[in-house]
């Protein structure tokens, strides 16, 4: 790895449960003094969200985004990242190699917000979640079962009575009635 000074577009995903127990503040500061503890400047670091995960990881459904713009070597996101996977509050990162820094980016800097303006919602770990609607699902079903199964009875009664004296085409039939047309 060279020593060559790049800017870098960052993105942290943090903890919702840290961000809670800590406040954001603290948690961002965090992020901040660990890269500068590895040679990056930090030129913007802000809220960026707080939101759904795309898919669970970890357990988790949700996480409070930071994004970030730094200027740093190669080895500082080498050895940033290291850090941030065996500690703290950061589960994922994500670094990308730009040309420069917008404008509308600089302007937030190192963005100052309250704790209590910032919603971080309960993070129910996936699997109890959906534990829980199994269970849901279970005591609903045995319901519907019962209740369906005389709907079902009554239908097929009626399903006879229309289908007696009424010649229609079923659609396994009607598939390959075209199949043949199209083949002619």
């Amino acid at each position: 790895m060279n020593d060559n000074q790049y800017i870098y577009q960052a993105m942290f995903l943090l903890d919702n449960g840290e961000v809670r127990e800590q406040g954001f503040n603290a948690v961002r500061e965090w992020v901040k003094s660990t890269l500068e503890k590895h040679g990056a400047t930090v030129k913007v670091l802000r809220f960026w969200g707080e939101r759904p995960l795309a898919y669970p990881i970890q357990g988790r459904a949700r996480a409070t985004y930071v994004l970030g713009w730094i200027q740093g070597t190669e080895k500082t996101v080498s050895a940033t990242k290291h850090e941030m996977y065996l500690l703290g509050p950061v589960f994922r990162n994500l670094f990308l190699k730009e040309e420069e820094i917008p404008a509308e980016e600089l302007a937030f800097g190192i963005e100052e917000v309250k704790d209590e303006d910032i919603t971080v919602l309960d993070d129910t770990p996936v699997a109890e979640a959906l534990f829980e609607e199994d269970e849901e699902s279970d005591d609903s079903s045995e319901e519907k079962s019962s209740d369906e199964s005389g709907d079902a009875e009554e239908g097929d009664a009626e399903t006879k009575k229309d289908g007696e004296g009424e010649s229609e085409e079923k659609p396994a039939e009607a598939a390959t009635a075209s199949t043949e047309k199209e083949e002619a």
